[in-house]
């Protein structure tokens, strides 16, 4: 009996399932069922490297992708202008510009230009002409005191101011020669020695008198003479130096207090009667701005010194930067910085460093940095959190665009790209960098030579508004 050997199969490939079993299937022959095998083996060997290959070149497609360019919004259509007429397009372009890190600061007021109205003499709010949020201007009355100290000013003022009238009436007097009996006197002496003297010689002709007694007569005479040009001269000169210095005392006084009222900025008023008879001292704005505090109430006795206004100019503000220690190098005095934030929209500030903190902060590992920066509009207020970019010394290539270009729509920054045909135009959101000049740095969203709109972007402004409203 002859045995026929048969290979052996696994069930998966030499059974088949039938319901709840396995069925035995008729085993191949040598021959044309072992190539069948060999074919099947091959197509599952070429499966498997195809599919190795497609997956190898799928992962080389994933890599070799670069990053997509931001896009408009999905769904907004070109935009179209009929008429080209005051539309301006300028290409992006590459500039040598410095490189910017960026660091976050806080606004603070700037206190050289913030003033606490307080007064310098005590007395009694009488009246608060300003409210916080008045605006005020440079000289404009804000508070008015009643003060006793004031009161007594004006007084001692205007007793000075009599003593100096009564002085000046005696200067004008002394200079008339009024008054002045010892120079009276001398002169009728003088006269009457010189009719002596007359008659004398007369006698002294006739040979009724002896010579001496002509020279007698003669030096009585010149006596009364010297005694009165002694009295004209030098008497006159003493009254005068003596009704002047008295002037000069009184007019002192009265300077010195004008002075005291001048400073505590109450004002003199005339040398009459009628003319210091107020206690009111007025507190006016030293420079122009906002009052940002008012704690002054009506009818409250106030001390010396007491804050009752705060006015602040809000034209410039500080930013107060935190720059971390490794970058402090970088920073010098005059500086320029550029400074952002959200009330700014797409037209940040640029301001430049005053002053750099000596100190490294030990826990933070940063030095507090100055920066003074203009408030156009002031929309900068004390406390907003800000971002401060800082440029490098050394300028890099970077893609810029007219500064006009760039259009602030809600929380995006958009240009207009011209398409194809020129009559078209593209939204495309962009970020960016630093102002130079007249241009701002594209960080991302552009490509060299893509033109945008400079000038007459308004109407594709309002039409992509307006999609973007139907949406």
């Amino acid at each position: 009996m002859t045995t026929e050997i048969m290979p052996e199969v696994s069930p998966a490939v030499g059974t088949e399932v039938s319901g709840g079993g396995m069925a035995p299937v008729a085993p191949p022959r040598w021959g044309r069922g072992w190539s069948s095998w060999a074919v099947a083996l091959g197509l599952l060997g070429i499966l498997a490297l195809g599919g190795w290959w497609l997956v190898g070149a799928r992962r080389s497609a994933v890599v070799a992708t670069p990053p997509a360019t931001p896009q408009p919004k999905a769904g907004t259509p070109a935009l179209r202008l009929e008429s080209l007429d005051g539309v301006r397009l300028e290409p992006a372009e590459t500039a040598a510009v410095s490189a910017e890190w960026h660091v976050t600061g806080t606004v603070e007021l700037n206190p050289q230009a913030n003033v606490v109205i307080a007064p310098l003499v005590s007395g009694q709010v009488k009246r608060v002409l300003v409210t916080q949020g008045t605006r005020v201007r440079a000289g404009q009355p804000l508070v008015i005191l009643d003060s006793p100290e004031i009161a007594d000013l004006h007084v001692r003022l205007h007793d000075a101011e009599t003593r100096r009238d009564i002085a000046a009436r005696n200067v004008q007097r002394v200079e008339r020669d009024e008054s002045r009996v010892a120079l009276v006197q001398a002169q009728a002496r003088l006269k009457q020695a010189e009719a002596t003297f007359e008659r004398m010689k007369q006698l002294f002709e006739a040979g009724v008198l002896s010579r001496q007694e002509l020279q007698d007569a003669e030096t009585a005479y010149a006596t009364a003479k010297a005694e009165y040009d002694f009295q004209k001269v030098v008497g006159l000169e003493r009254d005068l130096r003596e009704a002047r210095a008295a002037l000069e005392v009184a007019t002192v006084e009265v300077r010195h207090i004008q002075d005291q009222l001048a400073a505590l900025g109450a004002p003199a008023g005339a040398s009459d009667d009628t003319a210091h008879p107020t206690a009111e001292i007025t507190l006016v704005a030293p420079l122009s701005g906002l009052v940002t505090e008012r704690t002054a109430n009506v009818g409250a006795f106030v001390p010396v010194g007491t804050p009752l206004l705060t006015v602040a100019d809000l034209r410039t503000v500080w930013v107060m930067a935190a720059v971390p220690e490794a970058q402090l190098g970088q920073v010098r005095l005059g500086q320029p910085v550029t400074v952002h934030a959200p009330v700014l929209g797409a037209t940040p500030v640029r301001g430049r460093v005053a002053f750099i903190e000596a100190q490294i902060n030990a826990d933070t590992r940063t030095a507090r940095v100055r920066i003074e920066v203009p408030n156009p509009g002031e929309r900068l207020r004390a406390g907003m959190f800000v971002e401060v970019a800082l440029l490098s010394p050394s300028p890099v290539a970077q893609l810029v665009i007219p500064a006009a270009a760039v259009q602030r729509i809600g929380a995006r920054t958009v240009v207009f790209v011209a398409g194809a045909d020129p009559h078209e135009f593209h939204p495309r959101d962009i970020e960016v960098g630093a102002i130079q000049g007249d241009s701002v740095v594209v960080l991302r969203g552009l490509e060299v030579g893509e033109r945008v709109v400079v000038e007459g972007a308004l109407a594709l402004k309002t039409q992509l508004v307006g999609l973007e409203a139907e949406e």
